[in-house]
């Protein structure tokens, strides 16, 4: 059973930028996001067994953050709400894989 995965980009917004500038200063590091990582694409696998998702955009962006906790080190509470301050969440009308065979 092949699982399906939505598809979603996700808009940073000056406001998430800001604190991740202010985060770098603090930690003196030469990590500061910048313009091209402004948006971004992310998957998430939905279906099969036991997998029933009532709000599927509500757990995007809790996985979201938590993948964000993982990759910089920000510790931003893991709500929707949260997200909505700092990101946008569009899904993605249509993806195309380049190397997968017509």
């Amino acid at each position: 059973m092949e699982m399906e995965k939505s598809f979603y980009v996700v808009t940073f917004k000056p406001s998430y930028l800001k604190l991740a500038r202010e985060k770098s200063t603090q930690r003196e590091t030469a990590d500061e996001p910048d313009g091209a990582a402004q948006r971004m694409i992310v998957a998430l696998t939905q279906g099969g067994f036991g997998q029933d998702v009532i709000d599927e955009e509500r757990q995007v962006k809790e996985r979201f953050l938590e993948y964000l906790f993982f990759s910089s080190d920000l510790d931003l509470p893991r709500t929707a709400e949260v997200f909505d301050e700092y990101f946008e969440l569009e899904p993605a009308i249509e993806f195309v894989d380049l190397d997968e065979e017509l």
